[in-house]
């Protein structure tokens, strides 16, 4: 009796350790109750981030968004939130309309770690590299595939 208490509470312990080493990731690309205000507080950083380059309001299809860790991993396209198309000043090279964004959270708050917005290249290779403490359950394929070291 004694050694199964005594099994018992290794097992427990051993468990328990795994249980708080493993970073639970939650997929957040549909709004719900339980996400609704981090959610929220990411995409609103991102219109705010967005409007003074472009001077319109965006609404944005999600395509991944996922946070765990204190961190956060969206990609998604952008559209206005007016429904016209989206416009892009033809000097300030751009193209239409993928956005990505890494979020990290700080005593309760969300910020803008990195972004990649309406690029003309691959931006978002290597963000998980770039931001090692960033679970990797979080990243879409893009973002952990390693970029390719120059010879």
């Amino acid at each position: 009796m004694k050694n199964s208490f005594i099994f018992i509470m290794i097992l427990s312990c051993m468990l328990g350790t795994t249980v708080v080493n493993a970073q639970a990731i939650a997929d957040i690309k549909i709004k719900s109750q339980a996400n609704d205000k981090d959610r929220t507080m990411m995409l609103d950083i991102l219109r705010a981030t967005m409007y003074p380059e472009f001077k319109q309001e965006f609404i944005y299809k999600v395509n991944h968004f996922k946070m765990g860790g204190g961190y956060a991993y969206f990609v998604g396209e952008a559209v206005r939130k007016d429904g016209k198309a989206v416009r892009l000043d033809e000097d300030n090279p751009h193209e239409c309309c993928y956005v990505g964004a890494l979020f990290i959270k700080k005593q309760d708050k969300w910020y803008l770690g990195e972004s990649c917005i309406f690029p003309t290249d691959v931006c978002n290779v290597g963000v998980s590299d770039r931001n090692p403490r960033a679970p990797k359950g979080i990243f879409d394929e893009m973002a952990l595939m390693k970029l390719e070291e120059e010879k």
